[in-house]
């Protein structure tokens, strides 16, 4: 486990109301928690208090917020010399608002706040003795730090992994934010019109402030891909990224009104799931929207994956092998995937048809496993006595008909699943040694059967198969298992 200082970066503020408001904030929002939690079908709420990112990592791990104001130095001396465990704020709408002295209230552009963030970095590093960072972003704010990453940096002959340790996103639209209506005119409108610099999230715009070296007139290449990153020289590895992605579009209607409608549901209210993440990133589906009460940042699910991926010890990747589907001529196939951690009232990542996002194309892979979930886990704080992790992965194989059928004669039904069961596996480390159990709740509620390591573990990774129950491979083939591979994580 590693502790470094964690920079927020904040998400787009649309109108000079909304920079009013941030930079009335000390923490630009971070702070803010939430009373609610969805917890059925109907999705009825329920009472649950949730007390803001910043202050459970205040809580749970001792950090330290640093206030950007004149008296740094004696917030520095109060810390006695916990500074690694600090969090600042990166406040770049500070300077566009009169409340600070501003009297244009004209945005900075994107790299301009990118070479902000590279100077906060900087001093950062400086104040506190620490080698590197963890970035935490927002929406836009993971824009401003990939501008940094694949931009900035590189054109100064430097690479971004010699400062930032890993980097995490809540709801960054990752490749731009589209629109379900308009056949492209609102993308083109926005874009041309740049209101408050909203073409920032179109693909011209992204290209010039992610490619180094380029001009902010430079026209977009057929070949840009807007979710990789693509720098010069060192890249920074997409293995270091966590992407969160929202997939509850409902949700974010009360505040921002057209938005769901515009921008569809697939997607949390303002970003659609497809446009959420880094290819090759870590990433984590939770039904939550892109703001407001059920938004995102302030949720438990959030954060459990923001605490894991940043302090975790274990890294457990999941997958899905040697499928092979039945008469996919007739049939197309849907796996819902759902994962729970012992102790926590929440599943921490959850994909799932009626959120929009079950795992369909990769059903049809033959040549390689079905990357499932990457699981960070923390022994130190599993409520066992013998720091045992415990997590369930449900998994549920639904099949929808491609043609009309009789439906007096087919027994198929399409709402049932063909098959579903939970994996219950216990992890554990030992003396740099990896042990676990596990087994199907179809056949025992507490993991009995050990896991034995597979010929292609080594002595820093861990590889064993899980596999399936009769039932599951009935339907999934044979063959079909859950693989693990599990290492250490820092």
């Amino acid at each position: 486990m590693q502790y470094l200082p964690i920079i927020f970066v904040r998400g787009y503020a649309g109108t000079q109301k909304d920079v009013e408001q941030t930079v009335d904030d000390p923490f630009y929002g971070f702070n803010n928690g939430s009373t609610h939690i969805r917890v059925d079908e109907k999705e009825n709420p329920q009472k649950f208090f949730f007390e803001s990112p910043l202050l459970r990592l205040m809580t749970d791990h001792g950090y330290q917020p640093i206030v950007d104001n004149q008296n740094i130095s004696n917030q520095i001396k109060r810390l006695s010399g916990q500074l690694n465990k600090t969090i600042w704020i990166y406040r770049f709408y500070d300077i566009s608002t009169p409340s600070f002295g501003s009297s244009s209230g004209v945005r900075q552009e994107m790299e301009d706040i990118s070479r902000g963030l590279k100077d906060l970095i900087q001093n950062v590093k400086e104040t506190t003795g620490a080698g590197k960072i963890y970035l935490v972003a927002h929406s836009m704010g993971g824009l401003v730090c990939r501008s940094l990453i694949q931009k900035i940096y590189p054109e100064t002959n430097d690479a971004a992994s010699n400062h930032i340790d890993k980097f995490f996103t809540y709801g960054t639209p990752h490749g731009g934010i589209a629109f379900d209506v308009g056949d492209g005119l609102i993308e083109n409108l926005r874009d041309t019109l740049r209101l408050n610099n909203s073409d920032d999230f179109g693909p011209q715009r992204m290209y010039q402030y992610l490619t180094p070296n380029v001009p902010p007139t430079a026209k977009l290449p057929d070949d840009f891909q807007l979710e990789t990153l693509q720098n010069i020289g060192d890249a920074f590895s997409p293995n270091r990224v966590f992407c969160i992605i929202g997939t509850n579009a409902y949700d974010y209607q009360e505040a921002y009104g057209l938005s769901r409608k515009t921008v569809g549901v697939k997607s949390d209210g303002l970003v659609q799931i497809e446009r959420a993440y880094i290819t090759g990133s870590h990433r984590a589906y939770i039904h939550r929207s892109h703001g407001g009460r059920y938004g995102m940042v302030n949720s438990e699910e959030g954060y459990q994956n923001l605490q894991r991926f940043l302090f975790g010890d274990i890294q457990v990747k999941l997958s899905l092998s040697n499928v092979k589907l039945q008469d996919l001529d007739k049939n197309f196939y849907q796996l819902e995937t759902r994962v729970a951690l012992r102790g926590l009232p929440v599943p921490i990542y959850e994909q799932a048809i009626a959120h929009y996002c079950p795992i369909t194309q990769e059903l049809k892979r033959t040549d390689k496993p079905i990357p499932l979930f990457t699981a960070f886990l923390i022994p130190r704080n599993s409520s066992s006595d013998d720091n045992v992790c415990r997590y369930a992965l449900r998994l549920a194989l639904h099949s929808f008909t491609k043609q009309e059928t009789n439906w007096l004669r087919d027994s198929h039904l399409d709402q049932v699943p063909l098959w579903s069961d939970y994996l219950i596996t216990d992890v554990a480390e030992s003396n740099g040694t990896y042990e676990g159990k596990y087994s199907w709740s179809s056949d025992n509620k507490e993991p009995v059967t050990t896991l034995n390591p597979n010929p292609q573990s080594s002595d820093n990774v861990y590889v064993a198969s899980v596999p399936l129950p009769d039932r599951g491979q009935q339907v999934l083939g044979a063959n079909a298992a859950v693989d693990l591979e599990i290492s250490r994580w820092q």
